[in-house]
């Protein structure tokens, strides 16, 4: 691509005047010079950059504009003014570049909020400010990058461990993860790739649910545990006390592994295994998340999920559990949380086996029985993460439950890291090698009356 296209590209929110000879010859020695210097920058247009893409531009567009400032000062100090004048056209350039891609971040923060994205933000207990993710927001967006421009992917990036490659870039990338026990550290524009791909297969996700990226290993914030209650005065009284009381919602981040074996001929020839990798991984921890997201214990190290949370509404299919015949123990479910003024619902989670009963409803003419208006709208997700095979009473391990609520209050912190080892000698015997990769995560409700869950369903 030549230097002209670029500048167009990454000058298209501003269009130049392209009669503008000076303004022209300027950005193409800028270029060369950068080019020199080993660095370089995107051209992509700037409409067309994530966030972490627009952050990481801005910092290095700083970088070299300071880099050039500093050889202007030099060359001026050895008497060469016409190199210093040139650099420091080079350097306000690059400063002008920086500009550009700040104001895009600025205009895509009010786009975000307005489109109802992007906008949710709370701060931890060191005041730190957190970003909220929504199903719809992409969690590669808050990582800056830094250092390569790692234009490659992941499933590139774990075959490389152990086939080598020719490419610098990952070899470089290799070199720079590599830690003292043998593993590797997953570049963060990687990680957070998979994490992406992750939670776009979590049905909690789907749901609603939050995702809260964590800083630190142990990272609180606090939730209201009950509301205030408001009370009419008279002239001069006292004002009647009865204030919220908080609590605090601690995430600990805690270790999720995933151990991925594959054959030394599929790395070598299989023409698709950068997906099948991705896909592999991604899918085995979405699967274990949801499935603690949602029934997980508390027991560590497992986090615990919706259905062992403390003040979640329950509503009982019978001491020793009974089938559903009818919307009855759902329209029940919702009627948990209107008693709590909890928000509208954004879904219902259950078992395929579940659905398969709730489509199967009739009326007394065989015909298919239609669902009030109340749960008409609301969405019903399948996922084989609920069990059937809980206990109630005397019906033997056959049970299974049905889970209602704002999934909005379902937050899901994740730390940004992620570590791979090699696993070669122990899969030797069948030329394989196993790779193990290694996510900090946790669970926690924000708002526990929410949810409802309806337990004790019958086959």
């Amino acid at each position: 691509m030549n230097a002209r296209t670029n500048h167009r590209n990454l000058y298209e929110p501003t269009p130049w005047n392209e009669s503008d000879h000076d303004g022209e010859m300027t950005c193409r020695l800028t270029q060369i010079e950068i080019a020199k210097a080993g660095h370089k920058i995107s051209n992509k247009e700037l409409s067309k950059m994530s966030r972490g893409e627009l952050l990481s531009e801005r910092s290095n567009c700083r970088r070299i504009s300071n880099e050039f400032a500093d050889k202007a000062s030099a060359a001026m100090t050895a008497g060469k003014n016409d190199d210093a004048e040139k650099f420091l056209k080079y350097a306000e350039e690059t400063s002008r570049i920086a500009q550009l891609l700040d104001r895009q971040l600025s205009m895509n923060e009010i786009v975000a909020k307005e489109s109802g994205g992007m906008g949710n933000q709370m701060r931890s207990s060191t005041g730190a400010r957190i970003q909220i993710l929504n199903k719809n927001d992409s969690f590669i967006d808050q990582v800056a990058y830094s250092g390569s421009r790692d234009d490659f992917s992941f499933g590139e990036y774990v075959a490389a461990m152990v086939s080598g490659t020719n490419r610098g870039d990952i070899r470089n990338a290799l070199a720079e993860g590599t830690d003292s026990a043998g593993g590797y550290t997953v570049p963060k524009r990687l990680m957070a790739d998979i994490i992406d791909k992750m939670r776009a297969k979590m049905v909690c996700i789907q749901a609603g649910a939050l995702t809260v990226p964590l800083e630190t290993q142990v990272t609180t914030i606090a939730r209201i545990a009950s509301d205030p209650t408001a009370g009419w005065r008279a002239e001069n009284a006292a004002v009647a006390e009865s204030d919220p009381t908080f609590e605090a919602v601690t995430f600990t981040a805690r270790s999720l592994a995933v151990l991925v074996k594959v054959s030394r001929e599929l790395l070598d020839d299989s023409a698709n295994i950068d997906q099948a990798l991705s896909a592999a991984f991604a899918g085995a921890l979405a699967g274990e998340l949801d499935r603690v997201a949602l029934i997980g214990s508390g027991t560590a190290p497992e986090p615990r999920g919706i259905f062992n949370t403390t003040n979640v509404n329950s509503v009982s299919m019978g001491t020793n559990g009974a089938q559903l015949t009818t919307y009855g123990k759902q329209l029940d479910a919702l009627y948990e949380l209107e008693l709590d003024n909890a928000a509208k619902p954004t879904a219902q989670v259950m078992h395929p086996r579940t659905w398969r009963t709730i489509q199967g409803f009739a009326d007394t003419t065989g015909q298919p029985l239609q669902p009030p208006p109340a749960l008409a709208g609301l969405p019903q997700l399948v996922t084989t993460s609920i069990p059937i095979t809980q206990v109630q009473g005397t019906s033997g391990a056959v049970c299974s439950p049905i889970i209602v609520g704002d999934f909005s209050q379902l937050l899901i912190g994740v730390r940004q890291d992620m570590r791979i080892e090699v696993m070669r000698e122990t899969f030797m015997g069948n030329l394989q090698y196993g790779f193990i990769a290694h996510l900090r995560m946790d669970v926690a409700l924000a708002h526990p009356e929410s949810f409802c869950k309806v337990i004790g369903i019958l086959p």
